[in-house]
């Protein structure tokens, strides 16, 4: 810690000293100190299937709820579009979250993101005319045969990582 400040320096970057802290990220971590919040991920330690200590990401609750209230005011402002425009155009942005967020051991919080869009989705599609049209059976037809919505995929796999 003496020296980081000095060789972030020579770049003309510093260290903020209320956000720079060192953790410990030994064998049998504690739940509670041993994570951290970087570039929108949680960082922590975990068990791999095997059984091995294995530095785990998976999207933070701050980054998740801020995507989910960024989707849901882009979806209730454009639910007059036409369907064959607006699906496209939030599959587009599920494309950019899952190309970010896309990253092994993070699967689960991207099934969670993409069943949630649903959610707000089938919300405000109700709310276009007056009556309730798509009810959850039409809606999935939607979803999933129409206009399908973009699955969730891991796009960057700590396997396919080459290391220098």
């Amino acid at each position: 810690m003496d020296v980081l400040p000095k060789r972030f320096g020579k770049y003309g970057l510093e260290l903020h000293p209320e956000k720079t802290r060192l953790i410990k990220l030994g064998n049998e971590p504690k739940r509670s100190s041993r994570s951290f919040d970087f570039l929108g991920f949680t960082h922590f330690l975990s068990k791999s299937r095997k059984g091995k200590w294995v530095l785990k990401r998976k999207t933070s609750r701050k980054k998740f709820t801020q995507a989910l209230n960024n989707m849901r005011g882009w979806i209730s402002q454009h639910r007059h579009t036409p369907l064959k425009e607006f699906i496209p155009a939030i599959n587009a942005k599920l494309r950019g979250h899952y190309n970010y967020y896309g990253v092994t051991f993070n699967s689960r919080m991207l099934q969670k993101f993409h069943h949630e869009v649903s959610r707000i989705l089938h919300k405000w599609l109700n709310r276009r005319g007056g009556k309730t049209v798509w009810n959850w059976q039409r809606f999935s037809k939607l979803i999933h045969q129409w206009q399908p919505l973009l699955k969730p995929k891991i796009y960057h796999s700590y396997r396919s990582a080459k290391p220098v």
